[in-house]
This record gives structure tokens, sequence and C-alpha cells, in this order.
């Protein structure tokens, strides 16, 4: 284990994941930064919700992510292709803000992921 200095946050300062479970879905809540640093994080409990699903639909809320680097895509896309592979329903509620969007319409992932603008509607489906 590395001690990081005073002065740099940990991994769980830059990421912070909250899930909840309930009979109708399983929902990832995730605010920060999503980089290389705490990519890790997001991997570890998305694939947790999708082996718990059990036919669950699993709901990843961005809306409070700050930040979205190209290791987050990649772990957003290894998530819906294992979720396709499971036939576990995978649903990402996103808004407009250009942390979030813009990264995956620039990687054409807009076009391939399940997208939704609240939470509300990712569960309606």
């Amino acid at each position: 284990m590395v001690d990081l200095p005073e002065d740099e946050p940990s991994t769980e300062q830059l990421l912070r994941i909250g899930v909840r479970s309930d009979a109708a879905a399983i929902v990832v809540v995730v605010s920060g930064e999503v980089d290389l640093l705490t990519v890790d994080r997001l991997r570890v409990a998305v694939d947790a919700a999708l082996v718990d699903a059990a036919g669950r639909p699993v709901v990843v809320d961005l809306t409070a992510v700050t930040y979205l680097g190209s290791q987050g895509l990649a772990a957003l896309a290894e998530a819906a292709s294992v979720a396709k592979g499971r036939r576990e329903p995978l649903r990402l509620v996103v808004d407009h803000a250009r942390a979030v969007i813009r990264p995956l319409q620039l990687s054409g992932l807009d076009e391939v992921l399940a997208l939704y603008y609240s939470i509300e509607r990712a569960l309606l489906r």
C-alpha cells in the first residue's frame, strides 16, 4: 500500500459510490471523478450490482460525476457488454453536464449505451 501525502485526496474522496437495492432495481449512485485512479471502484460496484441483479435492472446514476475519463468510458462499455451477456438490463442516468455527456458523445458510446435523463425514467422500462 502506498501512503499518500497528507494533501492528496484518497480514492474514496475523489469518487463516492452508493448502492441501494429494492425489488425493482439496483441503483448505483456515482459522484466525483472517474479516472485512472478511481475507475476500479466503479468497476467493482457495477460488477457487484450486475451479479446481484437477478433480472432487475442495474441503474448507474452519473449525474453527480464531475469528470469522466477514458478509463471510465471503457469501464462503462465493459459493464454494458457484461450486462448484455448476462441478459441483465444496464441503464445509465446522465444529465446535460458536459463532464459526462460530452465524453460519451465524443466516444460514440451515447449511441450504444442505454442513457436516461432521470432515475425515474430508467426504472419505467
